[in-house]
């Protein structure tokens, strides 16, 4: 067969003729097993550094598994020759049977002189062999994972451009696993030098305003590719216009990759500018004190062009984001200048919320809008092109955007509106149907209801738990809020990417609700039929002159949680009476009698912010005395009594709850354990590496990775921020310093042992996992995210979850083990909600 080539065309083996009275000889016995293996194992001849190492001779297999979203997925090929520690690569025939049911088979599989290997596959397998350890860029482009020697690297699935990932090989033979392709993908090593590197390819960079001061922050993203750490960071930068700062940052990991969030200020660029400003950088670096003797300090020096925009004209901006302190882009289009004499009202200036599609950017949105007099248009990023489909941290970024906007614009909170294209028209839907007081009106271009509805969900034993943990993208389940709300639907009839089916559903669901709309359907237009499809002058005109109500005399509020939305107008709902179900609240004010009537579902803590003297909750009247902080109502069982206050600092509420996703905020930290052997040790440095990759690239996020032994060091540091633990109670030192002793989910070395009510659960193996939120101990706003295990097999497992893709719910906790990969939610063992004390509630 072929075998790789170093960037050039493929060479054939050449196998030495052997005689047959020699043949049984047990030398030649040991060439004949060399030579059969060679055949087997891609790309085997051995590579020289120093050149582009290009992958070209693969065993592909089709998919043997469903994938799609959902919070444990099997894969048979992981199972197979990833997961086992002594794992053997696969061979050309040989067969395999996954959860489809379908029998496939390894083939062999060329890629171009490129590296590109066109044709979809399920998993793609190939070999290298090098003379030499060495740290290379890893550039996977089209695929969403790439196993190095059994240890996973995020992909660039989407093809942005990006260059690659620092990963270790090995001397002698790497293996190499490609998986998620989306339609063919292309592998290739390229040379680079050694130590701190700035790609270029994923910096956030703003744009500068001529004759205003500099704002916001630039996000530098470098990249360490050594396999040792590069001590500390400093960076020094200015330009004209800017002032000249001096930043110092920790050092980066072995093999690490991080955003450095560096702040501009300064006058800005003259009044006449129009040429970008360069912004001079320079990185430098010492490195750790053991090479400090040997190894000199590195230094980039490198430009970085902030293009200019003249006052008034659309612009792109940055700002730090709470939930990691990265720095995240937004555009902004500001109103054009009223015609003489049709000056606008500050009163009836609007602020437009507009949501992108899969693939845009913040800056592109914009770009399809005109200007208007009386409109304000923000458009966020979705922290990346495809983000989180406007949910979990995509909805974050929305309303940090939006709130920004409202302050630089001065326009009131009544006056904001919310419309989006294809994804950003179910953002539209999600974000109105999830926030009910929160716009003015609603306006879904080409949108669609929820990923049941569009692309679908797989099947499985627990889907309805997972559903209930993202149950805020189903937004036809909320359409008794929708039926609220001013909406305006526009969809092209042709349109083959979203149906026009999930707009006539969810008006359906409004005329059956008695909820009122307006719509137009585009006669023959598909998908996108240019700018029109978003800047539509009659959504404007619908959304002037609507404004979100102040003081409505009748509510009626649903949320499917209360850490998705807890407060409508003058209520604010705290806990529900059980965990992973909606919550609903209807009333009426009769302000002359100062009463107030509520009917409640699943609503067990609340606040009714009026100074009423009479509240009557599901027919029980309690006279209270009036004050200006309202009420606190606690139900108990079946009746309703007043309180002194809300939830207490060792409750959940609103601020502080599940779900697991809810732990990734409050500048998190993954903390990885040191307390276990040398495999156990690195197999947990790699994987809070991956999801870091992973962070990083769905959500252009920023992740620091520390030691248990320096958490415990630096504990008074980490104060107000929220923890991600890799390990157990014996391999993390930092498991007894940020858990309390009363967190129901203990795991040590081989055992799980889950406190359900008054009753134990314990599970046993090496392959068990856990992955569950709690509250950080000693603090009263902050969560603790463990992913736990019981042993390297289990730490290996966590390249099949996928905490940071939209759709996936995981409940407060999950324990789980191998039978994942084989048979997905039929390896969960155990999984829910924690009341709201944080208990596991008895069966």
């Amino acid at each position: 067969m072929s075998v790789g080539a170093l960037g050039g065309a493929a060479q054939d083996a050449t196998l030495p003729v052997l005689s047959p009275a020699r043949f049984w000889s047990p030398v030649h016995r040991d060439l004949m097993l060399t030579l059969l293996l060679l055949a087997f194992l891609p790309n085997l001849p051995a590579m020289q550094t120093g050149q582009d190492l290009i992958p070209r001779d693969y065993l592909t297999i089709p998919p043997v598994d469903s994938r799609g979203r959902r919070p444990f997925r099997p894969d048979a090929v992981l199972e197979k020759h990833i997961w086992p520690l002594d794992a053997e690569p696969p061979v050309e025939g040989e067969s395999l049977t996954g959860e489809r049911g379908e029998e496939q088979v390894w083939k062999v599989a060329q890629a171009n002189e490129a590296g590109t290997l066109s044709q979809g596959v399920g998993h793609a397998y190939t070999s290298l062999e090098l003379p030499a350890r060495e740290v290379r860029l890893a550039r996977l482009s089209g695929a969403s994972t790439l196993h190095v020697n059994g240890r996973a690297y995020s992909g660039d699935v989407y093809r942005f451009g990006f260059g690659g990932v620092p990963v270790q090989l090995e001397a002698g033979v790497n293996h190499f696993y490609v998986s998620g392709s989306r339609g063919g993908f292309t592998l290739t090593f390229p040379v680079s030098e050694s130590g701190l590197y700035h790609g270029g390819w994923d910096d956030t960079v703003p744009h500068l305003t001529a004759g205003e001061a500099a704002r916001g922050a630039l996000g530098l993203e470098l990249a360490n590719l050594s396999e040792h750490p590069t001590g500390p960071i400093q960076v020094r930068y200015g330009g004209e216009g800017l002032d000249q700062r001096v930043i110092n940052f920790e050092g980066l990991a072995a093999l690490g990759v991080n955003q450095f969030s560096l702040p501009l200020s300064g006058k800005g660029p003259g009044v006449d500018r129009t040429e970008p400003v360069a912004l001079n950088v320079r990185v430098t670096h010492a490195p750790p004190s053991s090479k400090a003797a040997s190894r000199p300090a590195r230094v980039l020096d490198f430009n970085l062009d902030l293009k200019v925009v003249q006052p008034g004209q659309k612009v792109l901006r940055t700002y730090e984001s709470g939930v990691d302190g990265s720095v995240q882009r937004y555009a902004l289009v500001p109103p054009s200048a009223a015609e003489e004499g049709a000056a606008v009202e500050e009163a009836e200036m609007g602020m437009v919320l507009s949501l992108h599609g899969a693939s845009v950017t913040a800056w592109r949105q914009a770009s399809c809008y005109r200007q208007r007099p009386d409109f304000w248009l923000v458009a966020p990023e979705n922290r990346r092109a495809f983000g989180f489909d406007w949910q979990d941290w995509g909805r974050r970024d929305a309303y940090d955007v939006l709130d920004l906007a409202l302050v630089e614009s001065d326009v009131s909170r009544r006056k904001t509106y919310v419309t989006g294209h294809s994804m950003g028209g179910h953002g539209a839907w999600h974000l109105a149907a999830n926030d009910l007081d929160g716009f003015a009106a609603c306006a879904p271009s080409a949108g669609w209801e929820s990923f049941d509805s569009y692309g679908g969900r797989p099947q499985g034993e627990l889907r309805e738990l997972w559903h209930a943990a993202d149950a805020s993208s189903k937004t036809l389940d909320l359409i008794d809020n929708l039926k609220q709300l001013p909406v305006y639907v526009l969809h092209g009839t042709a349109d083959s990417t979203v149906s026009a089916k999930e707009a006539l559903t969810m008006m359906g669901a409004l005329s059956e609700a008695n909820g009122t709309f307006e719509a137009h359907f585009q006669g023959g237009a598909g998908h996108w039929w240019g700018d029109q499809c978003m800047d539509w002058p009659p959504i404007f005109e619908f959304f002037r002159g609507k404004s979100i109500p102040e003081m409505p005399l009748s509510i009626d509020f649903t949320t499917v949680a209360p850490s998705i939305d807890s407060t409508h107008h003058y209520v604010h709902v705290e806990q529900p009476m059980r965990y992973g179900e909606p919550l609903r609240i209807q009333g009426k004010l009769d302000p002359d009698a100062s009463l107030a009537e509520f009917t409640t579902k699943n609503v067990q803590l609340f606040q009714f912010e009026l100074p009423y003297s009479s509240v009557q909750l599901d027919g029980q009247l309690l006279e209270v005395e009036p004050h200006e902080g309202g009420h606190w109502f606690r139900r108990s069982e079946e009746s309703w009594s007043q309180v002194e206050g809300g939830p207490s600092s060792t409750e959940k509420s609103a601020a502080r709850s599940g779900t697991l996703k809810r732990a990734f905020d409050n500048q998190f930290l993954m903390v990885v354990g040191t307390g276990g052997n040398e495999a156990e040790d690195r197999a947990l440095a790699a994987r809070a590496a991956f999801d870091a990759g992973v962070w990083r690239y769905r959500g252009n996020g920023r992740a620091e990775i520390w030691t248990d032994e320096k958490l415990q060091s630096s504990l008074e540091e980490t104060a107000g921020r929220n923890i991600i633990l890799y390990g157990n109670s014996e391999t993390n030192s930092a498991w007894s310093l940020v858990l309390d002793e009363g967190c129901p989910i203990q795991v040590r070395q081989g055992v799980v042992e889950l406190k359900r009510g008054e009753d134990r659960e314990r599970y046993e193996g090496e392959d068990i996992g856990c992955a569950f939120v709690f509250p950080r101990r000693g603090e009263e706003e902050t969560l603790v995210g463990v992913l736990a295990d019981t042993g390297v097999l289990a730490t290996r497992l966590g390249s099949v979850l996928a905490p940071f893709v939209s759709g996936v719910g995981y409940p407060d906790y999950a324990v789980f083990d191998s039978g994942i990969l084989s048979r997905g939610d039929g390896g969960v063992l155990a999984a829910g909600w924690m009341d709201s004390s944080w208990v596991i509630p008895a069966r």
